[in-house]
């Protein structure tokens, strides 16, 4: 996402937090990523989606999305926009003396829970108050006026708190409907995995031999967090990294193929544009004749 230029999260500020604006989405956030922080995003235009734990949230302008820090998310499908987002490390609430106690405002965002809609509608009733939260620490955080700090952190415990008052039900969810922290992590180390060696011959078998998981488990855990089966989210990544080449280098469509991991040019050209829409040609052609036509002024 590009940002308006602000001191950075540890650079310059030297406490672990950011608040920053964002215009569209760049490609690093098009694919499935995760962080310590805490993030919190305010659509102020547009319209997109969000996939968060493999549920798919559609948003528009006024909606709040609050991430987890074990939340696996991507952005896409976005027209026009225009986000605040806010990040900060669970620690800048849960500190000193007082870190049991805020922990309380922080536990519902550690646990992926079906308690909790990611999404906080821009109708919601609450909307308004959060939104004008958000703007204080947005102020507080560029004016940086003295105290800024601590009124950050009071701000936000607040937000926390409405958020926790009024966006969770009080159902309790039973224990085979949690996702265990375990299993959280051993499907960010295959993403992980398969982001690094999708050029590899993978298989489902593979998979579930090098992470010591059963394929049933396998197939039905990375969707739940994913939205899709584990070689799709492959077939995806090389498609992905594909359209990268095809953009950006002068390589044969063959030599892309077979750089990013696909056993046949006729399976590449099938893949490519049963996601795509157009064959690898008919793709590089387009790109490359948008990226040199210069835009027309009035």
């Amino acid at each position: 996402m590009k940002r308006m230029k602000k001191p950075t999260l540890v650079k310059e500020r030297f406490f672990p937090f950011e608040s920053s604006e964002s215009y569209g989405v760049e490609n690093e956030y098009r694919k499935l990523h995760w962080h310590k922080e805490i993030e919190i995003c305010y659509i102020k235009q547009g319209i997109g989606k969000y996939l968060i734990n493999g549920k798919d949230y559609p948003f528009s302008s006024g909606d709040i999305f609050i991430i987890g820090n074990d939340d696996i998310h991507l952005c896409h499908d976005d027209k026009e926009l225009i986000m605040q987002v806010v990040m900060f490390d669970p620690n800048f609430i849960q500190s000193g003396q007082s870190a049991s106690f805020d922990y309380e405002y922080l536990q519902p965002f550690f646990e992926s829970s079906e308690q909790f809609s990611r999404k906080i509608d821009g109708r919601n009733a609450i909307t308004s108050h959060l939104k004008e939260l958000l703007t204080q620490i947005d102020v507080e955080y560029t004016t940086m006026k003295n105290g800024y700090k601590l009124m950050i952190k009071a701000l936000l415990l607040k937000f926390l708190a409405l958020i926790i008052r009024h966006c969770f039900t009080q159902e309790s969810i039973s224990p085979e409907k949690r996702i265990s922290h375990n299993a959280t992590e051993k499907i960010r180390n295959i993403i992980t995995y398969l982001d690094e060696n999708y050029t590899n011959k993978i298989s489902l078998g593979f998979i579930s031999e090098k992470f010591d998981i059963s394929v049933p488990y396998l197939c039905s855990t990375f969707k739940s967090f994913t939205g899709s089966s584990p070689i799709d989210y492959l077939i995806n990544r090389r498609i992905f990294m594909a359209k990268k080449m095809l953009n950006s280098t002068e390589n044969t469509i063959i030599k892309i193929s077979e750089d990013c991991g696909f056993d046949s040019l006729s399976n590449f050209n099938h893949m490519f544009k049963s996601l795509t829409g157009l064959s690898p040609t008919e793709y590089r052609k387009i790109t490359k004749k948008s990226a040199v036509t210069p835009k027309e002024t009035y």
